[in-house]
This record gives structure tokens, sequence and C-alpha cells, in this order.
């Protein structure tokens, strides 16, 4: 009983033990322990050199606990800090390296803000204890630059994972000696985009003995591939090395990499035939070759791949078929094949490939494929830009149910079964059938596809009906007519989502419908080049969120007096190539980059209101009937001297430039001012010449009167100059010289006078550039300078003169008898002259050709 009694009390205490101490645990976990007053203090120094416009950091007071701050996560069991993530919260300003002074922080994320610097804590304070940090991004902050790495050396040797992506390293050559000197156990190193230029190529060996994951893409790197790169840790798995300038042939050392599982190097100029051996990577899952400038035939040995899942390849100059062995990679769920590879593609290439999702063949392929064939797969995307699919819609395609983009742009189509294909391609969020002959009525069509590119056919009837899940629509360039009016009026009784929409190029007539509070969400709308006609409507003001108007070369008349100053987004206007009358229009938003308002029937003076458009950088005015001066107050536009930063957009835009009318693609990378075909008078401003960053300016047949001031040296980005047909007078300054990037000169047709100036740019102009001024001469018009001038002098004077000039010629005469006669006597002395002359001559051949050769290559670099 004793024993009894003895062992039962002793299992009572166990249990009683056992419950007090889950009983400890489990109030221990509802304690909420505070912030560390070492980690808040960090933090509130770094928010203070943080601009929260969004008020993303709100809960970030000296009131509240850190541990509930946004972005921070503490130790559940000590209340430090461990985690500080602030990933894409719209951050600006510095990013303060007090940070690094909190002590258990082992995840830092500050990536995709706008942060531009670092600031540095006080040396006197500048403890750094991270020796947990093992996670640090700061990458996509794309305005922070950075000298120097040496800032690196501050983080401990527990990094294990670094991304500096989208940073501007530029500057920073011996990135790679400082990250293996002060990391050499980093396990993942991103450093893509971010301007590196030095790749090392002959460093054989870097101490990264750990490294698993290595992205360098987007960089400039302009070598070989480096040698180091096959002798860093044998077990990395991930190399991305795309998008540089590599060169030369992918050595056959990277079999030492036995553990490579993905291999990226598309979009570079490496050269050569793709390696047979990359068949022996049997543990590759990712290879990705495409954009290069590889040649000769696509191995079949790819086919012995087996793991893959990703195959890219593609170049101008690989040849031949493609092997049927690529339809054995069972595992393989992107296929990109492009360039120019041929030949005839039948069921055998995909006959077991059962698990490809993305299917991309942009080259010249055939098909030859039974109508009734079902292929193994359910692709989500499928591209056959390039191919030679038509002329007919391909029957297997109809069997791809999960579709989701279908791109067949290129590809020699003429035919479709409307009905069949329409109900289709209505299920597939993004459709391309661009640059083909396709033949179809549209009247009747509803398009249903978010994304809808139908460009460049042979597209008839009037525009078909849209769901209002449409967001881009893209048909310009074909044969459809009518007006224009039940397209936009049409209520659907939804939201319309759309935000793009191009039916440039057509037919279209009538009007412009008053009815465009039905279109809000627009943001680019091409309607030019048709046969619209009348005044724009008022309600086209209520688009408030539209980036791109352009009305182009259609019937458009009457004054345009609409208020587009609460567009705070539209960027580019053009209304060229219309009848618009009255006034220019100047009610434009503080965002207006480019205006285009050439030839149509303006005619009052250029209006100063457009000196305060602060991010301007294209006025083309010209083809109207403008009078009085050019306002002095154009300098004040800070962005045509580069002082604004100004966004990009690419769409295609006519531009007459350099003489001709050419296509463009970015309205963000020219600075023009065109005012030619005017009535102006007065002389150019002084002003105007002091916009430094203008590459175009056009000021022809005007009135203009005065001089080329000495100032215009100073425009050194200028590439295409335009003052003929005016009455501008004097010498042309010498200071013109100076643009050497001009390739486009002008000055015909005015009175100026003198010598032209020379200089290396100004060689390379015709005749033609200053023909119509009778006071010019030298180079290249045949008028020699020499000839103009005149003698003074009379009486007494001309006959010094003229006795001074007979006595230099008599001298002349001697002194050349005494060289000729002796030659001419002495046999040895004259076949010894004429040996020097030919030396002389082959001399000077090589000091010009030399010359002419050094000239190209600094003009084609400057370029």
């Amino acid at each position: 009983m004793v024993c009894f009694s003895s062992q039962s009390q002793f299992r009572v205490l166990l249990v009683l033990v056992y419950a007090i101490t889950i009983h400890k645990g489990v109030c221990s976990t509802n304690v909420k322990l505070s912030c560390n007053e070492k980690d808040r203090s960090p933090l509130l120094l770094f928010k203070h050199s943080v601009k929260d416009h969004s008020n993303k950091l709100s809960s970030w007071s000296s009131g509240e606990d850190c541990c509930a701050w946004k972005g921070v996560l503490c130790d559940n069991t000590t209340g430090r800090v461990t985690r500080l993530d602030l990933n894409q919260q719209y951050l600006e300003g510095e990013i303060n390296l007090s940070l690094l002074q909190i002590e258990f922080l082992t995840y830092l994320d500050l990536s995709m803000n706008d942060f531009t610097a670092l600031i540095h804590p006080p040396l006197s304070t500048a403890h750094f204890n991270l020796s947990y940090l093992e996670y640090l991004d700061l990458s996509f902050n794309e305005d922070l630059h950075f000298n120097n790495l040496q800032w690196l050396s501050q983080l401990p040797p527990s990094l294990k994972c670094l991304n500096l992506s989208e940073i501007n390293l530029e500057n920073e050559t011996n990135w790679l000696q400082t990250m293996a000197m002060h990391h050499p156990s980093l396990l993942e190193l991103r450093l893509a985009s971010c301007g590196l230029v030095n790749m090392s190529p002959f460093v054989k060996f870097v101490n990264f003995t750990s490294l698993l994951t290595l992205d360098l893409s987007g960089n400039y790197f302009d070598s070989e591939l480096p040698y180091w790169l096959f002798n860093v840790s044998s077990d990395i798995f991930h190399i991305d090395l795309s998008f540089n300038n590599l060169k030369g042939r992918i050595p056959k050392s990277l079999l030492n990499l036995r553990n490579l599982e993905s291999l990226r190097l598309s979009n570079n100029e490496l050269t050569g035939p793709i390696p047979d051996w990359l068949g022996e990577h049997e543990r590759l899952q990712h290879l990705v070759l495409s954009e290069n400038l590889f040649n000769g035939p696509f191995p079949s040995t790819l086919g012995n791949l087996s793991s893959l899942t990703e195959l890219g390849v593609s170049s101008g100059f690989l040849s031949g078929n493609l092997t049927d062995t690529i339809g054995q990679l069972s595992n393989l769920r992107t296929l990109f094949i492009g360039g120019s590879l041929s030949g005839v593609l039948s069921e055998k290439h995909f006959s077991k490939l059962f698990n490809l999702e993305s299917l991309v063949l942009n080259s010249g392929f055939s098909f030859d494929i039974d109508p009734k064939w079902i292929p193994p797969f359910q692709l989500r995307e499928v591209s056959l830009k390039n191919t030679n699919l038509g002329p007919t819609f391909p029957e297997w395609l109809y069997t791809q149910t999960t579709l989701e983009a279908l791109d067949t742009s290129f590809s020699k189509l003429s035919s479709i079964n409307a009905d069949k294909f329409w109900s289709f391609v209505a299920k597939i969020r993004a459709i391309n059938l661009s640059f083909n002959a396709i033949s179809a009525d549209l009247s009747n069509v509803t398009l249903e596809s978010e994304y809808a590119i139908l460009a460049c056919n042979n597209f008839r009837g009037t525009l078909p009906r849209i769901s209002s899940n449409v967001f881009m629509i893209n048909m310009a360039n074909n044969s459809l007519s009518g007006p224009i009016s039940p397209f936009l009026c049409h209520k659907s009784g939804k939201k319309s989502a759309l935000g793009y929409l191009d039916i440039s190029i057509n037919s279209l007539s009538g009007v412009i419908p008053n009815c465009w509070e039905n279109w809000r969400s627009l943001t680019f709308l091409f309607i030019g080049n048709n046969r619209l006609e009348g005044e724009i409507p008022p309600s086209i003001e209520l688009l408030n969120e539209i980036i791109v108007m352009d009305f182009n070369k259609n019937n458009l008349s009457g004054e345009f007096s609409l208020d587009l100053s609460n567009m705070k987004s539209l960027v580019f206007i053009n209304l060229g190539h219309n009848s618009f009358s009255g006034v220019v229009p100047t009610k434009m938003p503080e965002s207006m980059q480019v205006m285009i308002l050439r030839s149509n029937q303006f005619s009052s003076n250029i209006p100063q209101q457009l000196c305060s458009l602060p991010s301007l950088i294209q006025l083309d005015l010209s083809q109207n009937k403008l009078v009085g001066s050019i306002p002095p107050c154009v300098c004040n536009v800070s962005s045509m001297d580069g002082e604004r930063r100004i966004r990009h957009f690419r769409f295609t835009f006519d531009l007459f430039w350099k003489g001709r009318e050419l296509g463009y693609r970015d309205i963000g990378l020219l600075r023009n001012l065109d005012l030619s075909s005017n009535n102006l008078s007065g002389e150019i401003p002084t002003e105007l010449f002091g916009l430094t960053q203008l590459l175009f300016l056009n000021l022809s047949r005007n009135h203009l009167k005065g001089k080329i001031p000495i100032k215009i040296g100073g425009m050194k980005n200028l590439e295409s100059l335009d003052l003929s047909n005016n009455h501008l007078s004097g010498t042309i300054p010498r200071t013109i010289s100076n643009l050497t990037f001009l390739s486009y000169l002008n000055l015909s047709y005015n009175d100026f006078s003198g010598e032209i100036p020379l200089g290396t740019q100004l060689e390379s102009f015709d005749a033609w550039s200053y023909v119509g001024n009778p006071k010019l001469c030298g180079l290249p018009l045949p008028k020699n300078c020499s000839n103009t001038h005149q003698r003074v002098g009379s009486g007494a004077n001309n006959s010094q003169n003229e006795s001074l000039y007979l006595g230099m010629v008599g001298g002349f005469v001697v002194g050349l008898w005494g060289v000729w006669g002796s030659l001419f006597i002495n046999r040895a002395w004259r076949h010894k002259y004429f040996l020097m002359l030919n030396h002389v001559a082959d001399w000077l051949y090589e000091v010009i050709v030399l010359k002419i050769n050094h000239f190209s290559r600094v003009r084609a670099s400057a370029r």
C-alpha cells in the first residue's frame, strides 16, 4: 500500500508539474512583449529620412508598439525586430543605414520603391551589430545610385541573399572582387540591370564557394563568357546572363557545373554553333539561348534533355529544319523557337509534349498536319508569328480550349470560318491577328477579348460591337467604313473598361459624336487618317485619364476652343493635317509633352501661354497662318532644355524631320521646335538658341530677319537645322562648326554673306544647303572667296601695287627657273627630286587616309 501510495503520489506530482508547465506556456504566448527601444530608435531614424506621400507608414508613431508597425515583424519570445518588409510601398527619399543597428534583423526588403540615396550614420554612432542578417533586397529603386559597394563591408558574413537589381552601379568597376572579398558565403546574388560594364572575363577564380543563384542579366558586359563563371561553386544551379553584349562561343567548361538546372543566355551576341554537348547537362530544366548569333543546325542532342521544362532557341543565322527529337521532351512546358529555321513541322514534332503550355514558333515553318489531328497538350498561349500558317486558319487550333493568348500575326492568313472563328476567340483573353490579309466583315461581330489586335488586314464593314470587358482594341489600317457614332454611342448597360482604341487609317466618315462620357477610362485614342469631319465635341473634355489623342489627317474644322487643362495625364495631342482655325489652343495641362498642330488654318500670334507648359518637348506649329514674332519666352520651357523629367510612351507617330516625314515610336526621345511655313516676322530671339538640348529646329519659309547669333554653337545636341527661305543676313557664325551631331542643314535662300565656316561636320553638306545666298562664298559653293576681294586705292597707290605685283611675279619666275633649270640640266638631281616627290605623295596619302578613318570612327561613336 505504501509503495502504491508513493507511486500514485509521484504520478500525481508529474501530472501537476506538466499541467503547470502547459499553463505557463499558454500564458506566455498571450503575453505581448513590447518592442525593444534599441530597435525602435533606428526605425524612427529611418522613417525620418523617408518621404511617405501615400501615408503607408501611418502606424509608425512613437506612441505605438513598433512590433505592430506596418512591415515590422518581431520575435514572439524576445520582442526583438527580426524582419522589415516594405516592398512596394511607394516610399521616396533616403535609406538611413541606421537600420543596420537592429541587432537581430535577419530579413530586410526595401525593394520597388523610389529611394534615391543612402545615409550613413555618423562614425561615432555607427556600431553595426547585424550578425544575423541573411536577406537584403534593395532592388528596383531605379533612382538609387552607388558609386561603389564598399558599404557592403559593414554587413555581416551571415548574409546569404543580396538583391541590388535595377540600382545604378555604372561607376562600380570592382563589384566582383568586392562581393567575393566580403561575402564569399553568399547563396544568391542578383545584380540585374545595374549598368555594370566590367565582368573581369580573364579572372580565373572567384571566392564564391557556396553560390547557388547568380543573376547578372540586363547589364553591359561586352566580352566573352568569363573564366571564373565555370569555376564557382559546383553546386550552382541558376545562372542568368541574358540581355548583355556577351560574345564568342559557349565554352565546354560549362560541363563543370554538373548541378546546373537553369541557364539563361538570351539576347546576347554569342556565336558559333549551338554545342551538341549541351545534351549532356542532364539536370537542365531551363535552357534559354534565344536572340543570339548562333549559326549552323539545331542540335538534335537537345532532345536528350528529358528534364527540360523550358527551351528557348532563336538566331537569324541558324539553318536547316527543327529536329523532331524535340517531340520527346515530355516535361516541356514552354517551347520558344525563332529566327531563320525553316522546314515542315508534323505531328511527330509534338508527339510527346503532354505538358506543353506555351508554344512559340516565330520562324518560317510550314505545317503538314492532318486537319483531324488532336494535339496531346492543352496550351495556355500560342504564337505562330512569321510562320506559313495560312491561308486558312488551322483546325487543330480550335481544339485548344484553355487558350489565354493567341498570336498569328505575319502568318499569311487570308481566310477564316467567320462563325466558328469569332466564337472561338471570344474565350481568349488576348488575340493578335495583325499583318495578314484576312478578309471578313466585322459589321455583325462582337469582340469580347480583353486585348484584340486586328490591325493591317482587309477587314471591312462598319466598326464591330465590343463587350464592356475589352481593354485594348487596334483595328488600324483596314478597310472599315461608315460612321463611328453607332460604335461610340451604343450603351451596353455596363461601365466600359476600354483604355486603348486605335481605328486610324481606315475610311470612317461622318462627325465625331458627342458621347464620350461612355469612355472615361480611355488612355490612348487614335482616330487619325480617316474621313471624319466637323468639330471635336465638348464631351471629349470628360476623358480625364487620357494620355494620347491623335486626330491627325482628317477633315476636322472649326475653332479649337476646348479646355483640356483638366486632362492631368495628357502628354500627346496631334491635330495635324486638318482645317482647324482661329487662335492656337492654349488650354492644355502641365503634363503636355507633344503638341502637333501642323497643316491647319490657325492664324493668331504664337501665344505666350505655351511657354508655361513645363513638360513640353515637341511643338509643331508649321504650315499654318501664324503672324507676329517668335516669343522670347520659349526659352523658359524647361523640358526643351532637358531640365525636367519626361515620360516615355511607345507608339508610332509621324514627324516631319530632316526634310521628310518619318515614323517614330518613342515620344520621349525627341526635342523639336517646328514653326516653318507661316508668316512670322522679326528677328529670331537670341534666347531660342539657348535651348541646348534641342535636336530639331525648323524656322524655314517665314519672313524672319536679322543674324544667326554666336550662341548657336552651344546647341551641341542639334541634329537638324532649317532656316531656309527667310530674310536672314550677316555671316554664318563660325561657332556653328561646334554642332558635331548636325546631319541636316538648310540655310538656302536668305541673304547671308561672307565665307562659309570650315568644320568637319559642315564639310559633309552639299551646295544646296547654302544655295540662294549670292553673297556667300567658299566650299561647297563654286564661288571662291578670294575672287570676291575688291582692290582698293587709286592713282599712285595703284601704280605702287602694280609695281609690287610685277616684282613678285618676276621674282617668282626667276626663282622657279633656278630650280627647274638645275633639274633640267642635272639628270641625277632630276631623278632624286622626282623620287622625293613620290615619297611625299605616299606620305600625304597615308596621313589623309588615316585621318579620314579616324574621323569616321569618332563620328560613328558620337552618333
